[in-house]
């Protein structure tokens, strides 16, 4: 089973999507792990600044001996209680040099105390806490705040960069997408132009939408066409002018032949002459399918410019009653209206008079030959014989395939018309039985039409 093949699109995008989501990762991080270092550094330092302060405050009084009188109305950080919620006010300890409590802050906890490191800054409890001693040791001030209102700055912290980088995110990966969808679709525009490309238009590709990383695999791609066309070019010019050339002196053999058998009187001589003759005829028919060939080879199955295709139609209708030998071995249903088509009016004319030459050529029975083109834009070239099998049906399609090794035809005539009709985007349906019938064979063409002006 084939593999699917994996989209340039989702390739690009995930590409740079997991590199973008480990990039916004670190930075959070790295964010984070700094807000965090120089916040805890700043909380820090105003925890020490107001031991410190308090201590000098306390030694500008020079009134140490009655702290223990005031502890109960002194509180240096009172003014806190307007600024700040109550779960989040700094509590505090003045000891004296015996490190005993002389002043403290109401709501003081003695565990914090005991968890107290002189000379450093600690966490214990959920409390930072940090101390001043002045220069004899006779008065220490411990301060403590907790680490909560930290906390819920630090986590408001991570989640607004968090959310930024989200954000920063979602609009990286928008501008990605578009910027790698855009970057796609001129890859999807240039296989589009590439895909336009058959034998019959072998041009340049078209380079207004593309990288200057592809232009080297345009060049070779239009050197390889290039090639090819030269190619092409000097296959078809060699069929067409050895058809040409061989043209002239097929026809003046067949006239000698001709003349020569008007003047011979042997049986056997003459019948000779008859034989030539009619090989002399085949070949003619051969070289006229392949001129007809090399004209669909080079493509000419559409018109520049659109027109009623009706009295082309008309004409070969006429031409088709002339070639009958009875007027009762054809039953015609001529167009109506106006067909507006871009089918080249030669093209219609070769695709007909192959449709017409292989009714009349296998034509067999009571029957009569039909053409049906009262439909607009459908014609259905009808003739009684024995219903061809499934497989025969479809082997007549192919190139240079009789239905029937006597016949005279050479397998090319539905091939020109099938390759006439891709080429002008009609159809051509083939069925045996004919629809409704035990025997028969018939040939639908469908022309691409459209509504008059």
């Amino acid at each position: 089973m084939r593999k699917r093949p994996t989209s340039l699109l989702n390739t690009l995008f995930k590409s740079l999507l997991l590199p973008g989501i480990i990039a916004a990762f670190l930075g959070v991080f790295i964010v984070y792990s700094i807000v965090k270092e120089e916040y805890d550094e700043l909380q820090d330092i105003a925890l020490a600044s107001k031991a410190h302060l308090m201590l000098q405050l306390l030694e500008a009084q020079n009134e140490i001996a009655d702290i223990s009188v005031m502890q109960d109305g002194l509180n240096p950080l009172s003014f806190e209680l307007d600024l700040i919620d109550g779960d989040e006010l700094t509590v505090f300890w003045v000891l004296d040099a015996a490190e005993d409590v002389i002043l403290r802050s109401p709501d003081a906890d003695q565990a914090l105390l005991s968890a107290r490191v002189k000379g450093a800054i600690v966490t214990a409890h959920g409390y930072r806490i940090a101390d001043a001693i002045n220069p004899d040791a006779s008065l220490t001030v411990v301060t403590a705040t907790p680490m909560a209102e930290r906390d819920e700055a630090l986590r408001e912290v991570l989640i607004s960069v968090t959310i930024g980088f989200i954000l920063l995110g979602i609009f990286v990966a928008i501008a990605a997408y578009l910027a790698v969808r855009r970057s796609a679709a001129v890859i999807a525009d240039l296989s589009t132009e590439i895909k336009t490309k058959d034998a019959y238009d072998l041009s340049p590709i078209d380079r207004k939408n593309t990288f200057a990383e592809i232009e080297p695999a345009i060049d070779t791609v239009d050197m390889l066409m290039a090639r090819l066309d030269a190619t092409l070019t000097a296959e078809r010019a060699f069929a067409t002018n050895a058809a040409h050339e061989l043209r002239t002196p097929v026809a003046i053999c067949l006239a000698h032949v001709q003349r020569l058998k008007t003047k011979l009187t042997n049986l056997d001589t003459s019948q000779s002459a008859v034989e030539i003759e009619e090989g002399l005829k085949r070949l003619t028919r051969l070289i006229e399918r392949l001129l007809q060939m090399s004209r669909a080879q080079s493509g000419l199955g559409v018109a520049a410019v659109k027109a009623d295709i009706t009295p082309v139609i008309k004409l070969l209708l006429r031409e088709l009653r002339e070639r009958v030998p009875s007027p009762d071995q054809l039953v015609v249903k001529e167009p109506e209206g106006i067909w507006i088509s871009d089918v080249d009016p030669d093209a219609i004319g070769i695709i007909l008079n192959n449709l017409f030459d292989n009714a009349l050529k296998h034509a067999s029975g009571d029957a009569p030959m039909t053409v049906d083109a009262s439909t607009r834009g459908r014609i259905v070239i009808s003739n009684d014989c024995a219903p061809l099998a499934a497989a025969d049906l479809e082997n007549i399609k192919q190139r240079f395939s009789r239905n029937a090794t006597r016949s005279e035809g050479f397998g090319l005539g539905l091939s020109i018309v099938q390759e006439l009709c891709k080429q002008s985007g009609s159809t051509l349906e083939l069925s045996s039985p004919q629809k409704g019938k035990a025997r028969g064979f018939s040939a639908a063409l469908t022309l691409v039409v459209s509504d008059p002006l």
